[in-house]
């Protein structure tokens, strides 16, 4: 837990010495938010993150949690997505997933097409 904070001072404190205009990291940064819902499980799913652009990359730092009827609001993980241009409308992107209690899950990588 210590080194991801510390990691994310890192970026921030870098970022915002080398930030162009005015605003810097804080004029980049945008939350965002997700929910869906599951009909086999009967679940409630979701995110909430928040968006930061570093130049012509981004990275996006966000909590998942999870609502089934009768219990409450559960957090169940967490996770870290940084992307890059390849060109057009095609995107590299990895991700590193943790758990609830804030431990190695899982790394993704892969590409995406928007249109």
């Amino acid at each position: 837990m210590k080194s991801l904070i510390l990691a994310s001072a890192l970026v921030v404190a870098s970022t915002a010495a080398h930030a162009e205009g005015v605003g810097g990291i804080m004029s980049s940064l945008k939350p965002d938010a997700s929910v869906e819902y599951a009909f086999n499980s009967k679940a409630w799913a979701g995110d909430v993150g928040m968006t930061a652009s570093l130049g012509s990359f981004s990275l996006r730092p966000a909590m998942d949690w999870t609502y089934s009827s009768g219990n409450s609001i559960a957090i169940s993980g967490s996770s870290v997505k940084a992307t890059m241009p390849l060109g057009g409308s095609l995107s590299a992107y990895s991700k590193l997933s943790l758990t609830s209690k804030f431990k190695y899950s899982d790394v993704t990588v892969g590409v995406a097409f928007s249109f």
